[in-house]
């Protein structure tokens, strides 16, 4: 397979067949990452015009989910994704080692978002790590879903959670990346997950959607 620079339109949520993988699930965490990074971007933006009533709410948002979510994500496919998929599509290994150093050029980005986040009475620099980000996310998610995707399409269980903290911990995973997704491609989705991670995505759900007015 020859690594592609970027795709021509967006992959599609679901197989040719209709069905959901785990290319679904990696594209919806794709989906999440980019309308969360155009909220940050239009929330500090009011911040810029003196609107400093979700300063707090705005900050947590930042500190305790989008950034340990897109850095969690990279890990988890620097440690378990990526290796697994180098070793059944080694024609990828190019391509996957060009995600891994696009992981590591944003690491620093996040760092910096920290330091910009936390100081929102200045919101100026925050303002620009968040493009700085998107630029680069944009390129990452693209150059990722043009060679990687076919690659998860064959795919099609969940693992079933451990515990119930576990599937505390899924749900909320879910829950966020869900957002925004049609119907059509949701009710695939859970088809492949376990009855006790369906069992807590609506209260989940609803709690991210209270979140999502605060911040």
């Amino acid at each position: 397979m020859n690594i592609e620079s970027g795709a021509s339109q967006p992959p599609k949520l679901l197989n040719d067949d209709g069905t959901a993988s785990m290319a679904t699930m990696l594209l919806m965490s794709h989906h999440a990452f980019r309308r969360d990074i155009a909220r940050f971007i239009r929330a500090v933006a009011e911040i810029k015009a003196g609107d400093t009533s979700r300063v707090a709410a705005l900050r947590d948002e930042w500190e305790k989910s989008y950034r340990q979510a897109l850095h969690m994500h990279h890990v988890m496919e620097d440690t378990g994704i990526f290796p697994d998929i180098k070793s059944k599509h080694p024609d990828l290994a190019s391509a996957i080692d060009t995600l891994t150093e696009q992981h590591h050029m944003i690491d620093p980005v996040l760092e910096r978002g920290d330091a910009a986040f936390a100081d929102l009475a200045h919101p100026d620099q925050a303002a620009m790590v968040l493009d700085e980000l998107k630029t680069l996310l944009d390129q990452h998610l693209v150059f990722e879903e043009a060679n990687i995707t076919q690659s998860l399409r064959d795919t099609k269980e969940f693992p079933a959670p451990a515990d119930d903290k576990m599937a505390d911990m899924y749900a909320d995973g879910f829950s966020w990346s869900m957002q925004g997704i049609a119907p059509e491609v949701l009710a695939e989705v859970q088809k492949l997950l376990p009855e006790i991670l369906r069992a807590k995505l609506p209260t989940a759900q609803a709690e991210f959607e209270a979140r999502s007015e605060r911040v």
